[in-house]
Formats: structure tokens, sequence, C-alpha cells
């Protein structure tokens, strides 16, 4: 678990020098409202290339951005050059660009003081991890790689740091938290076959540095002298990384708003939403918190709006939208902040499970290069990475060509079949510290491998 946000040797403003910093910005400023936003902290990085480290490093910052307000004119500035005279400059340029803004005319006014759930976000396993600590992580995954005669590539993102809110109106959010992201590709000298492993947390001590190596080395050998399959609808596992990379993207699509104008999949003909109705399996249960373990967000918003837990999906039926706050009052609602991190319970079945279970499908390791299609059937295409095999008669049977999908995630999650665990996985396609992702291994029917990939 976190130690106490009251440690004083972490990375960051503490909540005093925070508050101290926003109300410089707000007695300085002479706009109608104004919102500060403060980020400090430290981030590091180790890359690994050609069997070796070739870049590692880090840096800290403080910046600030301040949101100027007249009537429903705004404009914002950010800097980092917090002495007095140049944080006043700042201000002076926000409000001078607010005026000339064109009007906005969903903007509401900022926000009073609010309640907060509380959330211990900061490691100090992960504050307190040092260039040398990263360096032995990869060595461990240049050595498996030496050891097997192939190459790695990998990143290892890491941050540590304070975010604070204030308005003119009296509120103040303040919040710590850590994150690491550690990813690794081994390929063969030749290039001609690929594995990937790699983990998220906020917790330095729950990234598996061993596991990583290992995997990604046993993938790469195992999908050596890939072979071709034709294109069409498989039953398909997707591993954890695969599911989480898909799931990444549905936890942009609860808004009421796109629904009930139509421009989504959970638009109900002649207007209105599905809140209420099965939309998926009743396998599926979505939902998100800012306290999960080791998966912690911040517990407000940009704008300081609460973030609490939600169900946004249960046993299939749809539990829930998100209400932008101009949206809400529209339509006599309360506003509701979209997910900041995203669960699917898991269930029971092992991926060696679903593999028995399978007389033929495939099995996909992971995706890249997902881009969206159609958002009224929550459709994306992207093309399958790093290890996808056949698996014939309950076995996998032959390592396989890669393949580009074009996939609904709505069909896929009205075909699940079997689920396994739910764990955090590197969701993001840049390697770096992102939304936290939780989900299983899960087995669909019909899934669209659209069409073959020459890609490794």
């Amino acid at each position: 678990m976190p130690q106490s946000p009251s440690t004083e040797d972490r990375y960051g403003l503490s909540e005093q020098e925070s508050r101290a910093l926003c109300m410089r910005v707000l007695n300085s400023s002479k706009a109608e409202h104004v919102r500060v936003q403060v980020q400090s902290g430290w981030r590091g990085f180790t890359r690994v290339a050609t069997n070796r480290i070739t870049t590692s490093g880090g840096s800290e910052d403080v910046s600030v951005r301040i949101v100027s307000v007249f009537g429903k004119r705004l404009a914002s500035i950010q800097t980092n050059s917090l002495d007095d005279a140049s944080l006043e400059a700042a201000v002076r340029k926000s409000e001078e660009l607010a005026r000339i803004a064109p009007e906005n005319p969903e903007y509401m006014p900022e926000l009073g003081s609010q309640q907060y759930v509380p959330v211990s976000a900061y490691y100090d396993a992960t504050g307190q991890m040092t260039p040398d600590a990263r360096a032995q992580a990869a060595a461990y995954a240049i050595e498996k790689a030496q050891q097997s005669q192939t190459v790695a590539a990998g990143y290892l993102d890491v941050r540590a740091g304070t975010r604070a809110i204030a308005t003119s109106n009296d509120l103040f959010a303040y919040q710590q938290a850590t994150g690491v992201s550690s990813t690794l590709t081994i390929r063969t000298p030749d290039g001609t076959s690929s594995g990937w492993a790699g983990d998220h947390a906020n917790n330095w001590a729950n990234i598996e540095t061993e596991r990583i190596a290992e995997d990604a080395v046993r993938k790469c050998n195992d999908w050596r002298g890939k072979t071709a399959l034709d294109p069409g609808k498989y039953t398909i596992i997707l591993e954890p990384t695969a599911m989480g990379m898909l799931m990444f993207r549905m936890s942009r699509v609860f808004d009421a708003r796109r629904a009930d104008e139509g421009r989504s999949y959970f638009s109900k003909p002649g207007g209105n939403n599905k809140i209420g109705e099965r939309i998926f399996s009743t396998r599926v249960t979505l939902r998100s918190d800012p306290a999960m373990e080791d998966a912690e967000t911040a517990p407000f918003t940009n704008d300081g709006q609460p973030i609490n837990s939600r169900d946004w999906v249960e046993n299939g039926v749809l539990k829930n939208l998100s209400y932008s706050r101009f949206w809400a009052e529209k339509k006599g609602k309360d506003a509701l902040p979209a997910p900041s991190n995203l669960a699917m319970v898991g269930g029971n079945d092992s991926l060696e499970d679903m593999i028995q279970s399978t007389q033929r499908g495939v099995l996909i390791t992971r995706f890249w290069y997902i881009r969206g299609l159609n958002p009224r059937t929550i459709s994306y295409t992207g093309l399958t990475r790093d290890g996808t095999f056949l698996i014939e008669n309950g076995k996998i049977s032959r390592p396989v060509n890669n393949f580009r999908f074009n996939q609904s995630l709505a069909e896929l999650l009205k075909n699940i079949e079997m689920i396994g665990p739910s764990v955090q996985v590197a969701a993001s396609e840049n390697s770096s510290v992102s939304m936290p992702i939780i989900v299983p291994a899960v087995k669909v029917r019909d899934f669209t491998l659209a069409s073959v990939s020459d890609a490794i």
C-alpha cells in the first residue's frame, strides 16, 4: 500500500506549496473568474535498443496553466517561469487573450469547493526508484536476449509528482501520484520474428521485470518460422494486453451527449440513449474507481469535478454514461465525468483452458496502430503484432502471419465465451505511463481478421 502522503522527500510540490502558488495567481488576476492548474514532479526513462542502453535520463519541472474568463470568453496560458514578474506576465497575457476570444456558448461557471474521495496514489517504491534500478531491469532484458541470440528493444517510463487545481470560487484540489510502464520487444537478428511483453502500474514493486524478459524471448522464439493463414472470421483468444488495448479505446465511448444526439452505439432509435438496456454479454462488467489499488487516479477532473467509483456496464446492462456539466444542465441530469481508469471484471478461465476448448482459432498477443472506424458500432481497425498463433484441436499448432483486423468492440463484447482473471496491462501504443487498464484474457467468436499483413 502507498505510504502517508505527508512524506517530505517526495517529488513535486507539497500541498502547502501548491496552494501558495495557486494563490499567487488568483491574487494577481483581474479576470471575472480564473482557474489555476499546477503540475509538478519528476519523470525518468531508460531506453534499450540493439542490446544496449542507448539513453537514460530524468527531469523535474513545475508548470502552471492559467485560465482567465470574462463572461463566456476564456483563454489559457501555460508557463514554468515562476518568478513574480514572469507569473504576472502570464496572468496578464491570459486575460488579454480571453478578452478577444470568441464566446464559448457551452462554458460553465468555475466550480466552488468540492468533496473528493481520499486516494493515495503515490508509491515510494516508484518515487524513490533510481537510475541504477532502471539499469538493472534493462540489463536483465539484455542478458536474456543475448543468451537467446536475439535483440532487445525496450522502454521504461517512470513518473512521480503532484497535481493541484484552484479556482476563484474557492475550489482547491490536490493529489500526489506515481506511475511506471515497462515494455520490451525481442526480435531475431534477421528481423523475421518478434515477441513482446510489458507491465503497467503505479507501484514499481509490481512490475515483473523477469517475467517481462522471459515472456518476450519466449514469444519471439515461438513465432519463428511463421506460416500463412487466410483472413476471415475466427474464434479469437485475446491475451490481456490485446484486450486491454481495445478496452483503452472503449473507455472513451461512454458519452451521453453523443448517444443522445444519435452519434453513438449507445443511441436509441428515435432519440435518447440505451441506459438500462442489455447491450453486451452478461459476462461483461466494466467499472472505474479512482481509488482502485495500484491503478489509482486523481479523484477530480481538470476543472475540479469529483470523480467517484462507477459501474458503466453491469452484467451486460448499460448502467451509466458520462455527462459534461453543460450537457447535464441541458438534460436536467447530474454531471458525471468520464472514466479515469477502466476495469473489466474477470473470471476463472485460464489461458490454457481457452486454448484447450478451441477447435480452430487464433491467439493474439497484442495490437498496433489501432484507429477508429465507426462510432455508431464502436468499430476499430489495427494490426496484430509480436506473436500470432493458430490453434487447432485444443493446441497451438503453428505461428502465423499478422493480420489487419476490422472489428466492432460492441460485437466483441457480445460474443465473449470465456474470461480469465483480470490484470493491469500496458495498454497504450507508445509504451508510456497512461490510463490504468485492468482486463482479463478473453475468448470471443466471430472476430474479423480482414486481411493479411506483412508487418512483423
